[in-house]
């Protein structure tokens, strides 16, 4: 019996949620996708982990949430064998993403209730390296760890080593000189926009590599190696992934830059598992052997349906702007402004100093093919966050602006 025969089996007997799905079926294609939604209705009807928990509750070592940075949080239980899978898995990535055993690796993550905390810290310890448990909130603290306990590496979001450069310079430090030689990204898209990639290199004189990752899949289950396009999943015989059209719901074969909406089951999953869950990641993957030797599939997320912005019957992925930055060779920071609901045209667009604005813009209206904005900042007028940097912001459902864009968007007072 495969892998996959054995999960439905599993998820078929354990599980009143997945019986009525799966109803004797062994092939993905005759079974409906499971969405987030319908996970948080299972967990109302059954809390705290919903009908689909499959292991028996006192079988569960750890019990994590997802973000919720997209509505209500989804509760996680792992059993010991979920737990060291996760760290096989997540371990396997962040080798690639260039963690070597003799690092010294500063884990700069939220440590509470998601899986990018401790989750993430045991992966990077079955990495070989070792860790030390930095979380968020100590960055002036971090700042003196880093040459005194021969700190090589960090971890965190793709946000904060441009604020940990800041806080450093505040005290009078030049960061390329505390003796960093790698960061690894994770949480934000964007590492992967050579723009960015060589602001962080420059500031920290170090290399970058992007991770990728899910609460509810694998905490960490794909790395940047460096020499080709993509993350290398790292799921082999742990989760099965499709690719669907992001309209339709079709199955896509899995070929060479097939584009469109990931679709994941989990493979050997005792106590959360998920069965065609469909997240929100929009991406490419790539089939073909990477220059580095590897024949793993590799993905680059484009953007989330999630963050798709709906302007006059055009959809807009606020991460284009990224890569139209990243094509005009510019790092600078970025933010966007949609008001009304429906959100009315221009969108807003709010870019630190840049030169050449009105080309920039005439690249965005062409990229996102709608009318936008485009105002222009100081340098540094736009925060950067420890955790994750918002870039986008939602006046009809209250969303605070950044000081700079709101005093922009007053006027000159009397």
């Amino acid at each position: 019996m495969t892998a996959l025969a054995e999960q439905l089996e599993y998820l078929e007997a354990a599980s009143p949620f997945y019986r009525a799905r799966i109803r004797g079926a062994r092939e993905l294609a005759a079974i409906p996708f499971t969405t987030k939604q319908e996970l948080r209705e299972s967990q109302q009807r059954n809390p705290p982990f919903g009908e689909h928990l499959c292991a028996p509750r006192e079988d569960l070592v750890r019990l994590h949430v997802t973000s919720g940075t997209t509505g209500e949080p989804v509760a996680i239980g792992l059993t010991q064998a979920d737990h060291e899978a996760n760290s096989i898995v997540g371990g396997e990535a962040f080798r690639i993403a260039g963690l070597r055993p003799g690092d010294t690796v500063a884990h700069c993550l939220n440590y509470a209730l998601y899986a990018g905390g401790i989750a993430d810290h045991m992966a990077i310890e079955a990495s070989g390296a070792t860790v030390v448990p930095v979380g968020v909130g100590q960055s002036r603290r971090l700042l003196e760890l880093i040459p005194r306990l021969g700190i090589s590496a960090l971890f965190g979001t793709l946000s904060f080593p441009a604020y940990l450069a800041t806080r450093a310079r505040e005290v009078g430090l030049e960061p390329a000189a505390l003796g960093l030689r790698h960061i690894v990204t994770a949480g934000e898209p964007g590492a992967g926009l050579a723009a960015v990639r060589a602001e962080i290199e420059r500031a920290w004189g170090v290399s970058v590599a992007d991770t990728f990752g899910m609460s509810d899949i694998w905490s960490t289950m794909a790395g940047e190696c460096g020499q080709d396009e993509g993350l290398h999943l790292t799921t082999e015989g742990h989760a099965v992934l499709e690719v669907v059209d992001p309209e339709t719901g079709e199955t896509l074969p899995l070929e060479d830059e097939v584009g469109g909406a990931l679709v994941w089951t989990h493979l050997n999953r005792r106590a959360s598992p998920l069965l065609r869950y469909r997240s929100s990641d929009l991406a490419t993957v790539y089939t073909a052997p990477c220059a580095c030797g590897r024949t793993s599939p590799r993905i680059r997320i484009g953007g989330r349906r999630d963050d798709m912005l709906r302007v006059q019957a055009v959809n807009v992925y606020p991460q284009a702007i990224g890569e139209v930055l990243d094509r005009l060779g510019a790092s600078a920071g970025y933010a966007v402004v949609a008001d009304g609901d429906p959100i009315a045209s221009p969108l807003h667009i709010y870019v630190e100093s840049l030169e050449n604005l009105d080309r920039l813009a005439t690249e965005l209206r062409e990229a996102l093919r709608t009318d936008v904005a485009l105002t222009a900042l100081a340098p540094g007028d736009l925060p950067v966050a420890e955790h994750k940097t918002a870039r986008v912001f939602r006046t009809a459902r209250g969303d605070a602006l950044p000081d700079a864009i709101r005093r922009h968007r007053e006027g000159p007072h009397p």
